[in-house]
């Protein structure tokens, strides 16, 4: 017996193949700016942000004595980076609501490159603190203003997100853990430290420093296995599939709550929403260029055989069928 083949699914709207012209690009721009507004809260996330709104309010006005923090390391592209930005986000709105002065300076969001340096990250704490001066000065001079700008600024949190970066057998990274320690021991300001997997061996690494961090921070994904997370899993991509037509990306649903399309997006992502999000974009663009009515599963296939399987995923199409 034969093993039997696998096509990708066939469009029913639209043409088959995507068109690559100006105005096709401009409809993608367009479109994939409107995607990146979306935002749906969904039970990991809102617990992931409630603890680190409780830390801030915790520690308001607590300096000079030693400070509290959080860690999460979370597989890549599950939405650790868009729900702590978000967090920032949805605290300046409260502000407005409720007629407080808002300080743009309240929560620092700093992102860690490859090869980073103390200075590299001082430079970059100074630079979203306004100093004009923030290229200027050796590390010692870098260090005390950063720490000086802080206080002055009242920032009341900083988020450092990818710190696998530290988690390596260099000089560089050593300082810059020793540093991000200071912040809590010396009373500076509270820290919220995330990466993907291998941020894990960072925290392995520095008892001390995951000590300060305590009960770690969990992104974890939805699992069909378990009935809440199954319900939970739907209603995300329901309320996807709502907001792209709410925004008018597509004119109708995708039904991304159909059982068949349900248990391909699970598959794919692994039950990490921020992957599904992920793949629904990379489809979109695919939907748009050949002029479908809606995003359908051909296009799904098509972001998960170019996109989510090169991105290591998941290693198979489930959007493919038996030929």
């Amino acid at each position: 017996m034969t093993k039997a083949s696998t096509i990708a699914a066939r469009p029913t709207t639209g043409r088959a193949l995507p068109l690559f012209d100006r105005e096709h690009t401009e409809r993608v721009s367009e479109a994939q700016e409107k995607h990146a507004t979306i935002w749906i809260p969904h039970g990991a996330a809102i617990a992931v942000q409630e603890r680190i709104e409780g830390m801030r309010l915790s520690t308001a006005g607590k300096r000079g004595t030693p400070l509290p923090g959080l860690r999460l390391s979370q597989a890549s592209q599950a939405g650790k980076s868009r729900t702590l930005l978000q967090y920032r986000e949805d605290l300046t709105r409260r502000m407005v609501a409720s007629g407080t002065p808002v300080n743009p300076y309240q929560v620092l969001y700093v992102n860690l490159r490859i090869g980073v340096t103390l200075k590299m990250l001082c430079q970059q704490v100074l630079f979203q603190l306004g100093d004009p001066h923030w290229k200027s000065g050796n590390i010692e001079e870098i260090t005390l203003r950063m720490e000086e700008f802080i206080r002055f600024r009242d920032v009341e949190l900083l988020i450092v997100d990818e710190v696998q970066w530290l988690a390596k057998a260099r000089k560089d990274c050593e300082v810059v853990t020793d540093q991000l320690k200071n912040f809590l021991n010396d009373g500076i300001v509270p820290l919220v430290l995330a990466g993907n997997e291998e941020s894990r061996a960072l925290f392995e690494m520095n008892t001390q420093l995951a000590s300060r961090l305590g009960v770690p921070l969990e992104l974890s994904p939805l699992s069909t296995k378990e009935q809440a997370a199954a319900r939970a899993f739907k209603a995300f991509c329901a309320q996807l599939d709502a907001a792209i037509v709410d925004r008018s990306i597509f004119h109708r649903k995708s039904n991304f709550d159909d059982a068949a399309i349900l248990r391909g997006l699970m598959q794919a992502s692994c039950g990490h929403v921020g992957r599904v999000c992920r793949i629904v974009e990379a489809a979109l663009e695919h939907a748009i260029r050949r002029d479908a009515e809606f995003i359908e599963a051909y296009d799904l296939s098509y972001a998960v055989g170019h996109f989510a399987i090169p991105a290591d995923y998941c290693s198979t199409n489930p959007f493919e069928v038996a030929a």
